[in-house]
């Protein structure tokens, strides 16, 4: 049988009569969830014995101490205690708060409360879960969340708002009423696109959401938007997800300057269309968006060729995934000039993450873009220049007076001087390519050897383009 905490009712009763977290009518049915740990009245204690019996408790027992009133999580808030993330979930007849300690861990210590207007007779209850039939659930989820972010330490806080069933006239007030001041990433919750295109939000309800929202957080919007929306500044948040991104335009996509982290799931736009925003990346001369995930349209597959196309690139490849590699032309006013562009395709995604270009392998791929750039420049020259040689040969066969046979041998004198200055420049840049395969697959076995995979990489060969 799982133990719960409670602490002794002869010391609690009476405070949580005075300053209830649940409605009174149905407090009891609250502690009746707590299985008594021990009759120590902790309450009464001295702070130094209180603060040692909150250390010798484990994480969900502390959660429960804090949940049983103000006064006990004033005892576990003196103690610091930290926790990594809060997932906090509102719906109108459930509400939900998972709370865990560590992420990413063995020993993920986590705890999770659920509201309800209904508790099924025959759910099995653990020892790091609580669940309480309410009358208000999204009133009780709101309670616990702001005593939970007042004791602990808080690193990462996430709401995720429900907006299925809410009707324009009280929308807003219900978004009013629950959206917190605390908390680093919001997901509205609401109906997709497949599910019919009748539910939608519309430009107000989603200009009211973007404007309630503080600019700092990570912004989801997962909900059918309609297809007019416009807004001055849809994007002005530290990252920000549109499941519905339909709304988005190329000239929307294009204005969208000094930007975190977008991601649009579903689009109009088709790998052509990405090619030419990448292109527009490229020749800016300021940065744009840092990372950006594009979905392409639904009726479309993903096309290599389109979305590549004039673009100078490396490639690399591990196991199933291909990377390709870009840099801006100009760096002067950019920071991150450094491109990795990839497709997704259990998502149908192509994501852009930019970075800086002048560290580890990313500096290597950099250099190598450079020289393919100035390669790609030097035999659009050196085209000119043969052609210009051909001509000049084809003079001198012909039967033509001396002094002007003379002046054509000079000219080609210089011809084939600038043909040897451009191939030598060619051969320079090709003999620096082995040091560059060094580099670059010695900094590809550091990232196999860490994620035990295979990895290859292709590159532009200088002598092809």
């Amino acid at each position: 049988m799982p133990r719960h905490i409670s602490i002794h009712k002869e010391t609690t009763h009476w405070e949580e009569q005075q300053v209830p977290l649940l409605h009174p009518a149905y407090s009891n049915r609250f502690f009746n969830l707590l299985i008594e740990m021990s009759s120590l009245p902790i309450l009464k204690l001295p702070d130094s014995a209180a603060d040692l019996v909150v250390k010798l408790l484990n994480f969900s027992e502390k959660i429960k101490l804090c949940i049983c009133s103000k006064r006990s999580a004033k005892i576990v808030e003196r103690g610091q205690q930290k926790i990594q993330k809060i997932n906090i979930h509102m719906n109108e007849t459930w509400c939900t708060i998972w709370v865990v300690e560590t992420l990413f861990s063995i020993d993920m210590n986590e705890f999770k409360v659920r509201f309800s207007n209904n508790i099924p007779r025959l759910l099995k209850f653990s020892d790091n879960e609580l669940y309480c039939k309410v009358l208000n659930p999204v009133q009780e989820n709101m309670n616990l969340a702001k005593r939970i972010l007042a004791t602990f330490v808080v690193d990462e806080c996430r709401y995720t708002i429900c907006v299925r069933e809410k009707k324009s006239e009280n929308l807003k007030k219900y978004i009013k009423r629950v959206v917190p001041e605390n908390y680093s990433d919001i997901f509205f919750e609401g109906k997709q696109h497949w599910e019919g295109n009748t539910d939608f939000l519309d430009t107000d309800e989603v200009s009211f959401i973007l404007e309630t929202v503080k600019p700092e957080a990570r912004l989801t919007i997962d909900s059918t938007i309609s297809l007019d929306f416009k807004h001055d500044n849809p994007f002005n948040f530290k990252s920000v997800c549109y499941s519905d991104g339909r709304w988005v335009t190329m000239d929307v996509l294009k204005s969208i300057k000094h930007s975190e982290t977008i991601c649009l799931e579903h689009t109009n736009f088709s790998c052509k269309d990405i090619n030419e925003y990448i292109h527009h990346w490229v020749n800016s001369r300021e940065d744009l968006i840092r990372n950006l995930g594009i979905g392409i349209k639904g009726d479309l597959e993903f096309n290599e060729q389109e979305l590549l196309d004039k673009l100078a690139f490396a490639t690399c490849q591990r196991q199933y995934w291909k990377y390709y590699f870009i840099k801006a032309k100009s760096v002067e006013n950019r920071k991150f000039t450094f491109a990795l562009i990839s497709y997704n395709s259990n998502l149908r995604k192509v994501e852009i993450e930019t970075d800086e270009p002048d560290v580890g392998l990313a500096a290597v791929i950099f250099k190598h873009l450079e020289d393919i750039v100035e390669i790609q420049k030097l035999s659009e020259v050196r085209e000119k220049i043969v052609e210009l040689e051909m001509k000049c040969v084809e003079v001198l066969e012909e039967e033509t007076p001396d002094t002007e046979k003379e002046r054509i041998r000079k000219e080609l004198e210089i011809v084939v001087k600038t043909r040897n200055l451009i191939e030598t420049r060619l051969d320079g840049i090709r003999s620096q390519w082995k040091d560059f395969l060094k580099n670059i697959y010695s900094g590809l076995l550091r990232v196999a050897g860490t994620t035990d995979t295979t990895l290859r990489v292709t590159v532009t060969s200088p002598s092809h383009v």
